[in-house]
């Protein structure tokens, strides 16, 4: 429930934020477009309106400073600082995929961006703060889940953040069920839990059979803790899964978890 978003935020999000007491929404659709950085914050209300009013609402406004990416970078990974203020954004130039463009960070109060040399978060998509960890923690290709030391805000030296992957796959296990729209999401629960969400076709099941009201998809759901153990390693903890049949799944859906 929210105000309208502007046009140019519909059916374009890259990603959305919540940072410093606002929303913030990345958008890009397609290649040679440019991208932009809106965000809905509690604003007052124009006092020119002729009825009897809140003081107050929910508004979407374009950040004054725009986002430093060319219309050809693509944002593969992105993280809140520790701090509550400061996004941090790696990106790709989407025609050499495998070769970072930087990561840049947003600093929600001064609005203005900063250029963090020419290394990638080593995620695919969101990573969320963990304090046990003092580290970020995401979803790493192949089915691993990584940690990465939390950049610092004011650097701009080249050296990458160190990172480490866990030793056991926690999605992507079986390739011959993957659906290759449906991407995994993790969401950060508190006290160090975490919950995976992974969508795949049902044991037996053939991809064309799959769709529709033919129960023929299942989401496993994976609830986890993170650790180190003596030797630096990352590792599982407290990890229990359970599988649920989907009555109802449409091609072009790629189911997204969250936690409030």
């Amino acid at each position: 429930m929210g105000p309208r978003p502007p046009v140019r935020l519909i059916d374009r999000t890259t990603f959305t934020v919540a940072a410093g007491g606002m929303m913030y929404a990345l958008t890009h659709r397609h290649v040679h477009e440019q991208h932009s950085f809106e965000a809905m914050s509690w604003a007052p209300m124009d006092k020119d309106e002729p009825w009897p009013s809140p003081t107050m609402r929910w508004s979407w406004k374009s950040v004054p400073s725009p986002p430093p990416f060319a219309m050809d970078d693509v944002i593969t990974s992105y993280a809140l600082h520790p701090d509550g203020h400061t996004i941090f954004m790696s990106a790709h130039d989407i025609r050499y995929h495998h070769l970072p463009k930087g990561t840049f960070s947003f600093d929600t109060r001064t609005s203005k961006w900063r250029l963090h040399v020419d290394w990638a978060l080593p995620f695919q998509g969101q990573a969320h703060y963990d304090d046990g960890l003092d580290a970020w923690v995401g979803l790493h290709k192949d089915g691993y889940i990584c940690s990465c030391e939390v950049a610092s805000r004011s650097s701009t030296s080249a050296v990458e953040p160190e990172w480490k992957v866990t030793r056991e796959k926690l999605f992507h296990k079986d390739p011959e069920r993957r659906l290759a729209f449906a991407r995994p999401s993790l969401a950060y629960m508190g006290d160090g839990s975490f919950c995976l969400v992974e969508s795949v076709l049902r044991e037996g099941v053939e991809f064309k059979c799959a769709f529709g009201d033919r129960d023929g998809c299942v989401l496993h759901l994976s609830m986890f803790g993170l650790k180190y153990d003596r030797r630096g390693q990352l590792q599982t903890t407290r990890h229990h899964t359970n599988s649920y049949v989907v009555p109802k799944h449409l091609q072009t859906v790629s189911p997204v978890v969250f936690w409030m």
